[in-house]
């Protein structure tokens, strides 16, 4: 048997079963329910009242914990709007503290009577409640624009340390004087700036250098530009005026017997060094003095001139001579000429010079010599000294001087060829 046919077996078996009708139980259950109810006391009724509205209070500073940022006027109207809690209204009358008998229709509940400073009070107490709320929620909201400032500028601090652990490495400016002459190294993954005295700007790139002249007296500073355009400076250096210098050349000549070269000098110093081609000359405190140039073709001239500061300043000119010095000595002669200086030979130089020398004339054929003499006075003739006969017209000797006591860079030995019509 399942138990599906069990139950309709009791459904069958209490189809139109009937309980005998007892009159004596209604007439008992309606004398309780007409009974009244006694009225609850008053400090009871106070008690629930006072719990609810602290359980209120709890509620909306838990809520208040949990959304910082809601209002708490609103907060406290939601709840005023959706709690189930009424308070019963009251009859107020001045002076008067006594209870009012009359008692609630529905729950019949006594509610003792408020005097007008109580009343008073709590309205002062309500309206102070309100503008703590409002006062604080306005802190709130100030703290929240604090803690937005606060983190921007921590952010900035951040950014100015960051910018401060970035390490570069400046180069020493090594420059002292006008006119100086440098190159500026810069290793560092960032341009530097290099300003001169008149605030003109030098910009370095990132691991590159920067030839530089040095024009300017001051002090030329070098550093970095910040985001906003200004210079940062890390280093200066004090630059001194270099001394003024130049020099004037005159025009190559020979009067003396030597390949002079006039020079009239402009300085502001007492004291300068001559260079010729590279090689010092000779220092020297006059303005006006002469130097010797032996050498064909371009020849340098350098001056230099220092002051008390160790600042130096160098003036180099070129000039171009044509012909190599060769003690001015022609090539033949005509012993049978009327004119002394074409009869004999003798370099025109040693005429002029007064410098100690010997002259000796060789004949190319045996290598014997025909000639010789220390006298500028003494000159050759055409004569052959071995045998006191005429050389052969037209015939060249070779013919070499050496001098005694040359000038400073002059060699001291000389030689050419000479020729007899």
């Amino acid at each position: 048997m399942t138990n599906k046919n069990i139950e309709e077996l009791f459904k069958q078996a209490l189809e139109g079963h009937e309980l005998p009708y007892d009159a004596s139980a209604w007439e008992s259950l309606n004398n309780k329910l007409n009974k009244n109810t006694p009225a609850q006391s008053p400090v009871k009724v106070w008690r629930w009242v006072l719990g609810s509205i602290a359980m209120l209070i709890i509620c909306s500073l838990a809520i208040w914990k949990v959304a910082p940022n809601t209002s708490k006027k609103e907060i406290a109207k939601e709840i005023k709007q959706t709690s189930p809690v009424k308070t019963p209204a009251l009859d107020v009358k001045k002076n008067s503290t006594k209870a009012d008998p009359k008692q609630d229709n529905k729950n019949g509940i006594i509610l003792p009577k408020q005097n007008e400073n109580e009343i008073q009070q709590e309205n002062n107490q309500t309206l102070k409640q309100k503008s703590n709320d409002a006062l604080s929620d306005n802190t709130v909201r100030s703290n929240d624009e604090k803690e937005a400032d606060g983190v921007v500028k921590s952010n900035q601090v951040a950014e100015n340390l960051q910018n401060e652990n970035v390490k570069m490495v400046f180069p020493t400016l090594t420059f002292n004087c006008v006119g100086d002459q440098t190159v500026i190294s810069n290793s560092n993954s960032n341009e530097l700036v290099l300003l001169s005295p008149s605030n003109i700007t030098y910009t370095i790139p990132a691991e590159s250098e920067l030839p530089i002249s040095i024009d300017e007296k001051g002090y030329y500073r070098i550093g970095t530009m910040t985001s906003k355009g200004e210079f940062s400076e890390n280093a200066k250096q004090l630059v001194n005026e270099s001394p003024v210098l130049d020099f004037v050349i005159e025009e190559l000549n020979y009067l003396n017997g030597l390949p002079t070269l006039p020079l009239t000098v402009k300085s502001t110093e007492s004291t300068f060094s001559l260079y010729i081609n590279d090689q010092f000359v000779q220092s020297n405190t006059k303005k006006e003095l002469e130097v010797y140039v032996f050498d064909k073709g371009s020849n340098k001239i350098m001056i230099c001139s220092s002051n008390d500061l160790a600042c130096k300043t160098t003036i180099t000119k070129t000039i171009s001579v044509e012909n190599d010095y060769n003690l001015l000595a022609v090539n033949a002669f005509d012993p049978f000429s009327n004119d002394l200086r074409k009869s004999t030979f003798m370099p025109f130089a040693l005429l002029k010079r007064g410098t100690p020398f010997t002259l000796i004339i060789i004949d190319p054929s045996d290598g014997g010599i025909v000639f010789s003499s220390s006298d500028a006075s003494n000159a050759w003739d055409g004569n052959d000294k071995r045998n006191g006969k005429m050389v052969a017209p037209n015939k060249a000797f070779i013919w070499k001087v050496t001098i005694s006591n040359p000038e400073q860079k002059e060699k001291q030995e000389y030689k050419g060829t000479i020729v007899r019509l």
